[in-house]
């Protein structure tokens, strides 16, 4: 048996902001260029000053072994979070310690979290060229590149390209609905192993269908079903080539257990899935999203449609998670680059 906690929340599916019960109704080309702005200042409201971007490259260093938890966590491998795999990643970033965890609001607010800080900073409100604005749909969920160039998929489908330094925002003609595969998913990239690259996973709302998304071609191509049920996931990726998925298990619209599984690339198993809780102050999570960076997960949830919770978990540490930071929006997506601090 699994030797972790359960937590019993009501929700009617990730990131929808509707009561229980109820549920969306909403419904090629290459992607025009942005300007990621790497380099330009975003004000930060907190502390009334600029910040250079530049952080010290071992904010958060771990150690080598960080990965490492008691042997009882899981039935089957005896790591919590296994090792990296063998194969040696290689990646292109100049600099790991000037990225940040981004996140997208239901409310349309861009902002950019520091972990090392704890403090969030708004960068701006999107605006995209929304195809159907009677439809009134709203951002899903979102993935970051390492160009900080942000990839939102909104409630209807539509996937749009933002600006992390401006929060401007482009349509890319992507093609809902392709093969069959879900409208609305949850996505995050991951470095590929043997080289310099990184590629955009995506998995399916309810579906659980992994698969990746071509950001040059805007095709996606399927990978498989996750091995066992975690329920509607989220997807975050590593530096080292990693993949997680954080899941909320509906059942009867009532009650709910949040998944945290590493998730086999080439094939969609699940290798290993823990469960932990959130602190909350209502029986319901509406919205979810999470992030890795620097060894340690980022956990964003909201039971009220308008603000956010983030829970920090570090791998052979309590599944029960404490409350680092408070958000004033309801975060539905979060993206970090493979650029970000791993171990």
């Amino acid at each position: 048996m699994l030797s972790a906690s359960i937590v019993a929340v009501a929700a009617c599916g990730a990131r929808t902001g509707l009561p229980p019960g109820e549920a969306d109704t909403s419904s090629g080309g290459a992607p025009p260029a942005l300007d990621a702005g790497r380099d330009a200042p975003v004000i930060d409201t907190a502390d009334g000053g600029p910040d250079a971007f530049d952080a010290p490259p071992d904010v958060f260093d771990a150690p080598t072994d960080v990965f490492d938890a008691p042997t009882d966590v899981f039935d089957a491998p005896p790591d919590a979070i296994p090792d990296a795999a063998p194969d040696v990643t290689v990646d292109d970033c100049q600099d790991a310690g000037v990225t940040y965890i981004y996140l997208i609001g239901n409310d349309n607010q861009l902002i950019r979290f520091d972990p090392s800080t704890l403090l969030p900073t708004t960068i701006g409100t999107i605006s995209c060229p929304i195809a159907n604005p009677m439809a009134a749909p709203t951002p899903y969920s979102m993935a970051v590149d390492r160009q900080g160039i942000a990839s939102v998929v909104f409630t209807d489908g539509e996937l749009f390209r933002v600006s992390t330094a401006t929060a401007s925002c482009e349509a890319t003609g992507f093609q809902i609905g392709q093969g069959g595969f879900s409208a609305q998913f949850g996505m995050g990239y991951s470095s590929d192993t043997g080289d310099t690259g990184e590629t955009l996973f995506v998995v399916g709302n309810v579906s659980m269908e992994l698969a990746t998304l071509d950001p040059a071609t805007l095709l996606i191509k399927p990978v498989g079903t996750f091995s066992s049920p975690i329920g509607e996931a989220e997807l975050t990726g590593t530096g080292s080539g990693e993949l997680y998925a954080f899941g909320l298990v509906v059942e009867n619209h009532m009650t709910s257990a949040l998944h945290l599984a590493q998730i086999d690339k080439p094939t969609a198993q699940v290798i290993a899935d823990v469960f932990v809780t959130v602190q909350s102050g209502s029986a319901q999570i509406f919205d979810w999203a999470f992030a890795y960076w620097g060894g340690d997960f980022y956990f964003f949830t909201s039971s009220d449609n308008a603000s956010t919770i983030v829970s920090r978990y570090h791998p052979g540490g309590p599944l029960a998670l404490p409350v680092v930071a408070t958000i004033g929006s309801a975060i539905v997506g979060a993206g970090v680059s493979t650029c970000a601090p791993h171990p």
